[in-house]
């Protein structure tokens, strides 16, 4: 009985120095945004927003990433024009659907080269996206850049317009985040 017991408590510790190995860490703010480019045959735009919030479930003993969500309000998202920046919360409905948001359920690691699975919410439409980018670590922080192409339509997006002609029904998003790992 005693060393039933001796096991247990072993097998309890062990485990919880297992799990203790998993950290939660929320990006930098500052120092991540999140930024989409749409194309119209007359421009480009680029709209930012400096402002996400992005956590990583990380396994220090491992250095990898377990697990990824991301979240940014809509109405942050600034192109540097602020006609156009209402035009398109109007066409996105941000009153309505005021957040964009991501969850990973796979995340592949290969070196520097990130491959992520997951499930992105916008416009009320849920989605599996995968995202191809770097995983790098610099001194005692890791640096994650990638991006993902979306359908406009498929999202249920009307397409913006400009003197009667629809951008391209392509939005391509991209992600920089910078998590600061535990020393």
């Amino acid at each position: 009985m005693k060393i039933f017991r001796f096991l247990l408590i072993l097998m309890t510790i062990s485990f919880q120095f297992l799990i203790a190995q998993n950290l939660v860490i929320e990006s930098e703010k500052g120092d991540s945004y999140i930024q989409y480019i749409i194309r119209h045959p007359l421009h480009t735009v680029k709209a930012i927003n400096d402002e996400p919030k992005f956590l990583i479930e990380f396994d220090a003993k491992e250095r990898k990433i377990l697990r990824a969500e991301g979240i940014a309000e809509v109405v942050k998202f600034n192109s540097g024009n602020s006609n156009r920046d209402s035009h398109v919360m109007e066409v996105v409905e941000a009153l309505k659907y005021p957040v964009i948001s991501f969850k990973s359920n796979d995340i592949k690691l290969d070196g520097e080269d990130l491959t992520v699975f997951g499930l992105l919410t916008f416009h009320g439409i849920t989605k599996e996206i995968t995202m191809k980018g770097k995983a790098k670590f610099e001194m005692n922080s890791l640096v994650v850049d990638g991006d993902f192409k979306i359908s406009l339509t498929e999202f249920k997006v009307k397409r913006p317009t400009l003197l009667f002609i629809p951008s391209d029904d392509s939005l391509k998003i991209i992600i920089h985040a910078k998590f600061n790992l535990p020393k």
